[in-house]
């Protein structure tokens, strides 16, 4: 196995079990109602963001010629994983991580799921990914994946009264308030992405030269 694929599958091992660690502890706190704690899980974007994000570490390591280790080797598909995980980490630490002082296997997840994933993914398409054919044209297409997890949210959010983020809290905020959130939110996405692509081209450029 090559040091790109040892790094890869790491990664990706560490995520699959923060993932895992996070889901048993929804489980404890629905006291083992796995439906409830399942449609909880799939409410984060950081642990939907998380099992992509394990996807395309795992697959391109140790199963690269299969179809899903084909896609996720794509400098495309590879950067809008890096956009999702580097806004997760933005985020949290910014704006989230105050509010709580998680303790116990909840900060081993929290710091695995906010922190390591995010820096290695960056690292993984700083060093390990190959950026040659990286346009901005992808940005479109990698917004979606917010725009529809903003779309399950607001939808579970109506039924059930929760909002796992309180930027997009709409028994809070209003829908006004909530929309102007979500549209700015969306518009960071979209420059960050953007950036990324300048940034990829140019890392390609300059090791071409």
């Amino acid at each position: 196995m090559s040091i790109a694929s040892l790094f890869r599958a790491t990664a990706g091992l560490i995520a699959v079990a923060a993932l895992i660690i996070q889901y048993w502890l929804l489980i404890q706190s629905f006291s083992g109602d796995l439906g409830a704690a399942t449609v909880r899980f799939l409410n984060y974007f950081t642990l939907l963001s998380n099992a992509v994000g394990a996807a395309a570490f795992l697959f391109p390591a140790l199963a690269p010629a299969s179809a899903p280790g084909r896609y996720f080797a794509r400098a495309a598909v590879r950067t809008a994983v890096t956009l999702y995980l580097v806004v997760v980490g933005i985020v949290y630490h910014a704006l989230l991580a105050s509010r709580w002082d998680p303790t116990g296997w909840q900060l081993a997840a929290d710091i695995a799921l906010h922190t390591i994933t995010p820096i290695a993914i960056v690292i993984d398409w700083l060093f390990l990914t190959g950026k040659r054919d990286l346009s901005v044209a992808y940005v479109p297409w990698a917004v979606l994946f917010p725009f529809g997890y903003a779309v399950w949210v607001l939808i579970v959010g109506a039924i059930s009264d929760f909002y796992p983020y309180p930027f997009l809290d709409v028994a809070a905020l209003g829908y006004p308030r909530m929309l102007t959130n979500l549209a700015i939110l969306l518009a960071f996405f979209a420059a960050l992405g953007a950036l990324l692509a300048a940034l990829g081209r140019r890392i390609a450029q300059s090791a071409a030269a």
